[in-house]
Formats: C-alpha cells, structure tokens, sequence
C-alpha cells in the first residue's frame, strides 16, 4: 500500500511537471506568433514609407524637368522665328554690300526722263515702262526704290498695286537704308522682296503679297 501511494504521487508529479512545460510551450509559441504579425506590419509599413518618398521625389522632378523642356522649345522657336525674319549677306566693307543692293532687279536711281509719268498719290509720282510684254512702274521714296512689275500679255496693271504700297507707307516704317534699298513686287509671279544694306550688311525679306513682306521687313528692321 505505501508503495502504491507513492507511485501515485510520483505519476501525479510527473503529470503536473508536463502539464507546466505544455503551458510554457504555449506560451513560448503563443509569443512567437504575437512577435510576428508585429515585425511584418513593420516592414510593410517601412516600405511604405519608402515607396512614398520615392514616388515624392519623382513628382517632384518631373515638373522640373518638363518646364525645362518647355522652356527650351520655346526658346528654341522664338530664335528660328527671329532668324527667318531677314537673310543677311555680310560682305567685306560697305561699298560692297552697298553696290550688291544697287545691282538688284528692278532698282533705279531716280525717274526716267521721257517715260509716261503714274500720280501715286501722298506726292509721290512714279514712272512707267512698258515692252517685251510686261509693264514696269517705278518711284523713289527716300533711299528706297520701289519696282511693282506686271504682265501686260495677261492684263495686268502694276497701278493699283504701287498705289497701295504708296498709301501703306505712309502708316508704316521700312528700315532706313544706310546708303540703298530696293523693293520688287511683281505680281506677275507673286514674288515680292524687300532689300536694305547697313554697313556691310544687306538684309533681304520676301512675302506672299505687299502687305507681308512690308511688315516682315518693318519685324526684321527691329532686330538688326
């Protein structure tokens, strides 16, 4: 019977200290599977951090770089358009570039003495010369000359035409010449110039009508 008994209670210690280690086990496991979710949410919400800020500095320099961009485009448009204003011919002195002008089509030193004479109007009297199939009417203003061409085998007459380039420049300034200039409206082939020297330089616009090539030419003259 004693000996029973104490079987009894060595069985029934044995029970307790296993029941003890199964409880620490859990709770060890139980730690275990708290401390991981933690660490995970941890993680996750560092990457987020970091995806955030990088996604932050990206914003940031696109704008940047996109009106940079913009910036230069435009920059580069507003210099080709101020470059297509006027072609310049530079020469090695003034006489050359003036003499380059006074060797244009259509250019003349003054009215022709026996041809029939135009009234223009604003004072200004033109001369006309016709033959071999066109008809030439020419008139001085300033250090400009002025030529509108026009193809009599079609019937045109350069009368109106000068009139309104006349009546246009009188509210409108081409650039002054330094020595000569010459302007060339034939509306036989829609070709109109214009043509001016500084120093040694001539400038040279052309236009698809009076109208443009004038205010191509008044453009260009605030650029020189």
């Amino acid at each position: 019977m004693k000996i029973k008994k104490s079987s009894l209670l060595v069985v029934a210690g044995m029970a307790v200290l296993l029941a003890g280690c199964g409880n620490q086990a859990t709770s060890t496991n139980s730690k275990k599977t708290d401390n991981t979710p933690k660490t995970e949410a941890v993680k996750r919400s560092q990457n987020d951090q970091t995806q955030a800020a990088d996604q932050s500095t990206a914003s940031a320099n696109t704008p940047a770089t996109d009106n940079n961009s913009q910036s230069n485009q435009q920059a580069t448009a507003q210099n080709n358009q101020n470059a297509n204003n006027a072609q310049t011919k530079e020469f090695n002195n003034q006489a050359q570039a003036a003499s380059y002008v006074t060797n244009q089509p259509g250019y003349t030193t003054g009215n022709q003495q026996g041809l029939p004479t135009v009234n223009l109007g604003d004072g200004i009297t033109g001369t006309l010369n016709s033959g071999a199939g066109q008809q030439m009417l020419q008139w001085n203003e300033g250090n400009w000359s002025f030529t509108v061409r026009a193809s009599a085998v079609q019937g045109q007459d350069p009368t109106p035409t000068a009139k309104q380039i006349v009546n246009e420049l009188q509210t409108v300034y081409l650039p002054a010449p330094q020595n000569h200039g010459v302007g060339t409206f034939d509306i036989a082939t829609n070709t109109y110039t214009l043509t001016w020297q500084k120093n040694n330089k001539v400038y040279s616009v052309s236009g698809s009508s009076p109208s443009d090539v004038i205010a191509k030419a008044v453009n260009a003259g605030k650029n020189e």
